[in-house]
């Protein structure tokens, strides 16, 4: 589950005088005793931070980008809070006005990455996790948008995109034109485009509504407790990518690295119907789809720099391709 990847931009370092100075407004009077770099992303920095005279930690991210992420990540946050489990923002910052990033203080949450559980958990470790993730998830997608694209400022669609077969059919062909083919090779570079020839036109039919999708919705995102029923979310983590589209694009995202039929997909699947979302026969197909234009996107801007993220990529899209 992206084992190794490189990160394209190096994480914000702060000492404990830089982060003193940052955390002022929000904490005045307070003093940072400990901090430290956490999490698995490859673009924000987060740290955990322990203050003075309190017992529980919290967390300090900064942001890439001019502040829209944050102003994202805070309104979905805000709107999602009473049916996803997600941390709550503290205190945010998107002026750039006190440094140079955007960033904000959020409660920290406890418990440990699902991809953990897939490593160490036992089978109904396994099940439990998987039916909560999809029950959380059916949650997400019960917000929905009329039209998919990135959002704007509270969540309006400010760019509109739709992913139909003709317009999919066009992203994969300049993919494979570009770096993608480069990476992929020739005869893979045709398998793939054999694949989307003959399966694509199946986006044009699809009548989906368009969701609240996260976009990363995988083991790394994912924080997980255990309870006296088994391993359920605690938290749904890193929500930058965000926008609204098709929910297959999620569905695809978190079953990328199962076996088909696994055993987390069966339980995963059968939570996220018995929550009561919908899914087309052809569900499956459809997130192979949909996740193909993620991983020949990835690949396209990968480099002879990001050796690792390169290797998985160009194995994720032939497993894909070879799937049918």
């Amino acid at each position: 589950m992206k084992e190794g990847w490189e990160r394209k931009e190096l994480p914000i370092s702060l000492d404990l005088k830089q982060m003193n100075e940052l955390i002022k407004p929000v904490f005045p009077g307070k003093r940072v005793t400990a901090a430290e770099r956490i999490g698995t992303g490859f673009s924000n920095s987060n740290y955990k931070i322990h203050l003075e005279g309190s017992a529980e930690p919290f967390v300090v991210r900064l942001f890439r980008g001019d502040g829209q992420i944050a102003d994202k990540e805070l309104a979905i946050a805000q709107l999602v809070r009473r049916s996803v489990p997600v941390a709550d923002f503290i205190y945010a910052d998107t002026s750039c006005s006190t440094f140079n990033k955007p960033w904000a203080v959020l409660e920290w949450k406890k418990g440990f990455l699902l991809r953990d559980l897939f490593r160490t958990g036992t089978l109904q470790d396994i099940v439990s996790a998987a039916a909560s993730a999809g029950s959380v998830l059916a949650n997400i997608h019960a917000y929905t948008f009329p039209e998919s694209g990135f959002f704007g400022k509270d969540l309006k669609i400010n760019h509109p995109l739709n992913m139909d077969g003709e317009r999919f059919l066009s992203f994969i062909e300049e993919c494979l034109h570009n770096q993608c083919g480069q990476w992929l090779g020739e005869e893979m570079t045709q398998a793939v485009w054999s694949f989307c020839g003959t399966y694509g036109s199946l986006l044009s039919e699809s009548r989906e509504t368009p969701v609240l999708v996260h976009s990363d919705f995988n083991g790394l995102n994912i924080l997980m407790q255990h309870g006296s029923t088994g391993c359920s979310v605690s938290a749904v983590l890193d929500w930058e990518d965000a926008f609204a589209w098709s929910r297959h694009a999620d569905i695809a995202n978190m079953l990328r690295y199962e076996e088909d039929g696994s055993t987390f997909e069966q339980h995963f699947i059968r939570a996220y119907q018995e929550q009561g979302a919908v899914l087309e026969d052809n569900w499956k197909l459809l997130s192979k789809l949909e996740d193909l234009v993620a991983l020949c996107d990835m690949l396209n801007n990968s480099t002879m720099d990001t050796p690792n993220r390169m290797r998985d990529l160009q194995r994720l899209i032939a497993t894909t391709v070879r799937s049918y």
